[in-house]
């Protein structure tokens, strides 16, 4: 889907509904006219360069989105990147060189990229089913069905794979076999965005961000609730204005947890008790980055902002990316970089905000945050198209 309606279409393309139609006719209603103007891409305008980033290498892989929005996200581990397709093409990649390491076709439909563990990756798919494939050769190891569309990467640690489905489960599987181990529910409203975030794993803990607009703390071992926190509360007459989704996962640093929700507030949480340090108005469905004293995140609209981590005070908004879709930042030193719905990558200034560096990889749109590889970093778009740029 081009850039154009990419953060509407992310409000259209919703699960767990009733009464389609009414839906379809409160969006137009709700959107007014003139929805073209209002959401068409800001236009790029010339900077001074600081940085002049190469490509060094990019190439074709696959269909990579087929047209679909989902985060199809993709990892680098010990010089290789794993990469996954919606037809069902999951492949490894060797780096720096680009080689092709090996390549499997599943049978359905992938929908939440890949995350890598110990031993082995994991797929989730459309039908619900999660898959482990072996990280040397790619071959399947075990499959199990949890009965809902995964759209989100699982996490592992400790021998326990974490998995986060779109009717709001959360279910821990054993890392070996896949057998489930236990199972975390809430209820789900009845409008809700298409997709969920990831579930975070740190020491003996899992945080995730849910559909109701709160965040839960689980024991990884045996998934007993430690602390449930609401970011946002949902207000409004109608269903789309009291979603409160939050499907982009937390992060925790130095102690705090750092999580954005739809139409709602970016927080800042004690990690271990759930206590509220600060709140900023803020809508969003990109999870933030932390760099030292600053914490960076992109809103609904596509401003990036940056933010005193310990208190929330903003310290500088650049909003030149508007209905870019720019993706979550990757901090590369002094710079942080972001992919955008148009194939360009942006150089930008931790310091200030401003642009100092930019190329486009692709005329479809960044599928997934830019990964950091070294001297380099590394971008997958919606087009399917692999791509190594140095700055």
């Amino acid at each position: 889907m081009g850039g154009t309606l990419r953060s509407s279409a992310l409000l259209l393309a919703v699960g767990l509904l009733s009464g389609c139609s009414t839906v379809t006719d409160t969006v137009d209603n709700w959107m007014g006219s003139g929805t073209s103007d209002r959401f068409a891409p800001t236009k790029l305008e010339a900077f001074k360069a600081e940085v002049a980033p190469l490509i060094v290498w990019d190439q074709s892989i696959g269909s990579g989105t087929d047209g679909l929005v989902v985060k199809l996200n993709h990892q680098i581990v010990e010089n290789r990147l794993y990469v996954a397709e919606v037809d069902g093409a999951v492949k490894a990649v060797a780096l720096p060189s680009g080689d092709a390491v090996w390549s499997v076709s599943l049978s359905e439909r992938v929908m939440s990229g890949v995350a890598v563990g110990k031993k082995s990756l994991y797929v989730g798919t459309e039908s619900g089913r999660l898959i482990a494939l072996d990280r040397q050769h790619g071959k399947e190891q075990w499959s199990a069905n949890l009965l809902s569309e995964i759209l989100a990467p699982a996490a592992e640690a400790s021998g326990i794979v974490v998995v986060r489905t779109a009717d709001g489960k959360l279910s821990a599987l054993n890392s070996e076999n896949g057998s489930v181990l236990w199972s975390y529910e809430r209820e789900v409203p009845v409008l809700t965005l298409r997709g969920t975030g990831s579930p975070l794993i740190v020491g003996d803990r899992v945080y995730a961000g849910l559909d109701s607009g709160e965040v839960v703390a689980l024991s990884l071992q045996d998934g007993r609730e430690l602390w449930l926190k609401s970011v946002t509360a949902a207000r409004g007459r109608t269903e789309i204005e009291r979603m409160v989704d939050i499907d982009a996962t937390p992060i925790v640093a130095n102690g705090a947890l750092y999580v954005v929700g739809y139409q709602g507030n970016l927080v800042a949480l004690d990690a271990e008790q759930g206590e509220l340090l600060w709140k900023r108005k803020l809508s969003g469905l990109n999870a933030p980055a932390v760099n030292g004293q600053h914490l960076f995140v992109s809103d609904q609209s596509g401003n990036l902002w940056a933010f005193d981590r310990n208190d929330g005070s903003a310290l500088w908004k650049q909003d030149s990316l508007v209905n870019r879709a720019p993706t979550t930042p990757l901090l590369d030193g002094p710079h942080l970089v972001v992919g955008d719905s148009e194939g360009y990558l942006h150089w930008i200034a931790v310091e200030d905000g401003r642009f100092v560096g930019r190329t486009q990889v692709d005329k479809a749109g960044v599928a997934a945050p830019v990964l950091d590889y070294g001297e380099a970093v590394v971008s997958y778009s919606e087009g399917g198209k692999l791509s190594l740029i140095t700055p």
